[in-house]
């Protein structure tokens, strides 16, 4: 799984623009906690628009939120694959 995908989970799932999915991008990234917090609230807000339970949202965002602690982005992970392979 890579940051990217979070993005598209949370803009299909939570109802969020790219723009606000690049926000949950870049507060995991960063590993900012408040941040993360209030994004779960507007998360579940939109999973619940959209037709999914708010205890099914919340535990999605949960799941979003340990993946945080060691996510990367597809292009990061593609050049550390190169280098190790070239090391």
């Amino acid at each position: 799984v890579y940051q990217e995908q979070v993005m598209q989970i949370v803009q299909v799932i939570g109802g969020f623009s790219l723009g606000g999915a690049d926000l949950v991008r870049r507060a995991m990234g960063k590993k900012i906690k408040e941040e993360m917090d209030r994004l779960k609230g507007e998360f579940s807000a939109g999973g619940v628009k959209n037709g999914y339970s708010k205890e099914h949202c919340d535990k999605l965002f949960d799941l979003i939120v340990k993946f945080a602690g060691y996510g990367f982005n597809k292009s990061h992970s593609a050049a550390y694959a190169m280098i190790t392979f070239y090391t």
